[in-house]
């Protein structure tokens, strides 16, 4: 399954340090996913209450409750499920993202991506693109064939062509992080399209969405202080219109409240919104402050993490063996030096709950936890380290934990939908494209050298490429043989080449990638509604050639043998 991804009771910490922002972070988190076993040896999803603890809805998969609707998966493919457990759709999905701004893809099987509402009726269909991101403020980015990434609005018009290499998975306050095709280089693009950054940066902090979504996504574009990167590999921050506000001169740098965390070489400290320090560079490692007034650091010389306040003064010293940042409830997540266990401290460094956890995550709530005890079961606790939810449990969706840094659910989806007519013309094309020549014409058409034409004579191969994402052809001149081959009076040959020996017979392999894969007929079908067919010969009536076969292969394509007039 795409979306089944779980953590691993043996990882210690996953985004202990993570930030939030609005972004695709689910707040609805009264039911969450977790994992059970079933008595057969697989597993399934209950749905549990984290006010009690009690179970809901069992589902093959299921992840986080977005808009009303969480995604969900079986074996016949994905659905979205509401809090009454009832099914969205009657039949199910190919591919799907989370409800967004009352909107979500979904992708019937051999169909393109559909908007549809929260009542499951189609919006409209957006055939041109082979994947799409979620909508957010309305808007949604989506990729088309030629891997160039464009905007379409919640009522299906494309407001900016495709036109850029790479964007940001989503607009936020207007804006979003774009790269330029060709130049590998980022800049910033409105909603029209037009750039009011121009792409010439390296990285900004937002384009790894999974990884640095947090605080360097949505808070830095909706504030307009913006983590770049340029070509000497230094970081600093430019606001909305692009203008420098800090000069690049980090090694990395993210928001944090109204200041900055940033790297300098291997040390972390903290500055203010016009770069001056506040906190020397002087930890080996650090969490954000974010809401508290203490940060989790880890100290060089002893390896220990504490708490620092906000004037870079221990609050609590150095002891463990890692730290997460507090939560807003006032207790945040230890591992103890000595039974490397996890447990969770208050502000004065007195623990509050006892370490005895394999592993602590924290998914979003401001006063639950989710913990792996001594034998990898999975429960939910309280801020007191009191049980909510019991740790009868095998595991949890990875998206409890993603969705601290504002991806807690599927936010990607791609087409299922292949343009057969499209695939054909291009094949068409292709074999239009071999034409009755010499050995000089080919070395013209194809930019080859002699030494390429094989002096034994046979089957040359004159192009090898990727045509689209979808297809890939290779061209072969068969029965070729461009050289005289003389004795040189001993015991070897001399070989002239001939420029104008003929050439009129070609093999044309089409392999289709991919979904296009499944297509192999529905490519026959289109040509031979072009062309008149020989079912008994395999042969297409192509005007012009005195030959052209095609036999359809196990792996996804279709091989061509041409003969010209």
């Amino acid at each position: 399954m795409k979306t089944k991804n779980l953590l691993i009771a043996a990882a210690c910490l996953a985004a202990g340090c993570g930030g939030g922002g609005d972004a695709w972070r689910t707040t609805d988190l009264t039911y969450i996913p977790l994992v059970a076993d079933d008595p057969e040896g697989g597993e399934y999803t209950v749905y549990v209450d984290t006010r009690n603890g009690k179970t809901g809805g069992n589902v093959p998969w299921g992840g986080l409750f977005f808009d009303g609707y969480a995604v969900v998966e079986s074996a016949d493919g994905m659905n979205f499920i509401d809090r009454n457990w009832n099914m969205l759709a009657d039949t199910c999905f190919r591919d799907v993202t989370i409800f967004d701004d009352g909107v979500a893809w979904a992708v019937r099987p051999g169909g393109p991506l559909e908007a549809i509402d929260r009542r499951g009726r189609p919006l409209f269909e957006l055939r041109q693109a082979e994947a799409a991101c979620a909508f957010h403020e309305g808007l949604a980015v989506f990729t088309d064939a030629k891997g160039l990434w464009g905007v379409v609005d919640k009522k299906g018009r494309v407001v900016v062509e495709p036109v850029w290499a790479e964007t940001g998975p989503m607009y936020v306050g207007g804006l979003i992080p774009v790269k330029e095709a060709g130049t590998d280089l980022w800049g910033i693009a409105d909603t029209k399209g037009e750039l009011v950054v121009a792409c010439k940066y390296e990285e900004i902090g937002t384009t790894d969405c999974e990884e640095g979504f947090r605080f360097n996504y949505v808070q830095a574009l909706r504030e307009g202080r913006i983590p770049v990167c340029d070509a000497s590999g230094k970081w600093g921050v430019i606001d909305r219109k692009g203008n420098l506000q800090i000069n690049p001169q980090f090694d990395g740098i993210t928001l944090d409240g109204k200041n900055y965390l940033f790297c300098k070489g291997r040390n972390y400290g903290w500055c203010d919104r016009d770069g001056k320090y506040l906190i020397n560079p002087r930890y080996s490692d650090a969490c954000l402050f974010a809401e508290s007034d203490l940060a989790a650091v880890r100290d060089g010389d002893t390896d220990r993490w504490g708490f620092i306040d906000k004037k870079g003064e221990w609050a609590i010293e150095p002891q463990f063996r890692q730290a997460m940042q507090f939560l807003p409830c006032g207790v945040a997540p230890v591992r103890d030096a000595g039974s490397r266990d996890w447990g969770a401290v208050d502000k004065h460094g007195k623990y509050v709950v006892n370490p005895q956890f394999r592993s602590i995550y924290e998914y979003g709530a401001d006063d639950r936890l989710l913990v792996f005890d001594q034998s990898g079961s999975v429960g939910v606790i309280d801020a007191r380290g009191k049980y909510i939810v019991a740790p009868d449990y095998s595991n949890a969706s990875v998206g409890l934990t993603r969705n601290v840094s504002g991806i807690g659910g599927p936010y990607k989806a791609a087409s299922d939908f292949v343009d057969t007519e499209a695939l054909a013309e291009l094949i068409d094309a292709k074999i239009r494209s071999l034409k009755a020549t010499t050995a000089a014409g080919l070395q013209v058409a194809y930019g080859l050298k002699e030494s390429r034409f094989p002096r034994s004579g046979g089957d040359m191969t004159v192009y090898n490429a990727e045509v689209t994402p979808l297809v890939h052809c290779k061209i072969c001149v068969t029965g070729l043989n461009a050289w005289r081959r003389t004795s040189d009076g001993w015991f070897g040959y001399n070989y002239t080449f001939l420029p104008d020996t003929p050439v009129k017979s070609y093999t044309l392999t089409a392999e289709f990638r991919g979904k296009a894969s499944r297509s192999v007929g529905g490519v026959m079908e289109a040509m031979k509604r072009k062309y008149a067919y020989d079912q008994e010969r395999s042969a297409f009536a192509i005007p012009g050639y005195a030959q052209v076969l095609a036999f359809p292969v196990a792996n996804g394509g279709i091989v061509f043998h041409v003969k010209t007039e």
